[in-house]
């Protein structure tokens, strides 16, 4: 039940968030409508890929435990298709794959029964799926160059791997992270050039601050009377990125 009031909070920020872009669309397409030439119509079906690096705005963080973290980069694939409704508009949507993320932990130094548990480094792996709906502006070209924005709101699917640490004077394992599965609510904000290569081909450069929020670690700690694991309360984290991608988009006109 809980679960499922998780996700319907989710999905009712997606809507409220996709509402507000589509309203200002409307508004920005009826305020522009005179100044267009009704037969220049643009209307055209876009399909496109993009890579590059994705890096962590804030790469350290310190848990309640006193555990530190560090997350490196990752490199970035992403695919999207999106339609042109408007001069200069569209709306698209694009799924994003960050294969891998090494998130580095050290947990600190413990007392146990007299004897010390010195700092305990350790590390596992993250991997990321981002589905968005985007709205997206061309603004008048520069030169060659067509600026352009984005903005959109959708799902993180974010997995971590299990991973463990050992107190090697008793030659224990201690620490475990399970194997973790989140859906969280997701947002992305972008500035861009694209410089056509043809009529209906070009290439795209692109700079994007993403936010997934509320991404769950679960783990377990060792007791060390019973010698068994108990789940710990999961660490959350809310993670922002900054993504640098180059690309190529195909337009398709009707």
């Amino acid at each position: 039940m809980l679960a499922f009031n998780k996700h319907k909070i989710i999905m009712n920020k997606l809507v409220k968030i996709l509402s507000t872009i589509y309203i200002g669309s409307l508004f920005f397409t009826n305020a522009q409508a005179d100044e267009v030439n009704p037969e220049a119509d643009q209307r055209f079906f876009y399909i496109g890929t993009e890579a590059g690096i994705v890096q962590p705005v804030v790469k350290k963080f310190r848990h309640s435990s006193g555990s530190d973290f560090t997350l490196e980069s990752s490199k970035m694939y992403s695919g999207k298709i999106g339609y042109s409704f408007y001069p200069q508009m569209a709306i698209e949507f694009s799924a994003t794959h960050h294969p891998q993320y090494r998130l580095n932990y050290v947990l600190p130094k413990q007392e146990v029964a007299g004897l010390i548990i010195p700092q305990t480094p350790g590390a596992t792996k993250i991997i990321s799926n981002l589905y968005m709906l985007n709205i997206v502006y061309d603004f008048d070209k520069i030169k060659e160059m067509t600026p352009f924005v984005i903005l959109g709101a959708g799902i993180a699917q974010v997995k971590v791997s299990s991973a463990s640490s050992r107190w090697k004077l008793m030659d224990v394992e201690y620490f475990r992270i399970r194997t973790t599965d989140s859906n969280c609510f997701a947002w992305q904000v972008g500035l861009g050039l694209s410089k056509d290569l043809s009529s209906n081909f070009s290439v795209d450069i692109a700079v994007k601050l993403q936010a997934a929020h509320s991404i769950k670690i679960n783990y377990d700690t060792l007791d060390m009377q019973t010698q068994k694991f108990i789940p710990a309360i999961p660490i959350k984290k809310t993670i922002v990125v900054g993504e640098f991608g180059i690309g190529f988009t195909y337009k398709l006109p009707i």
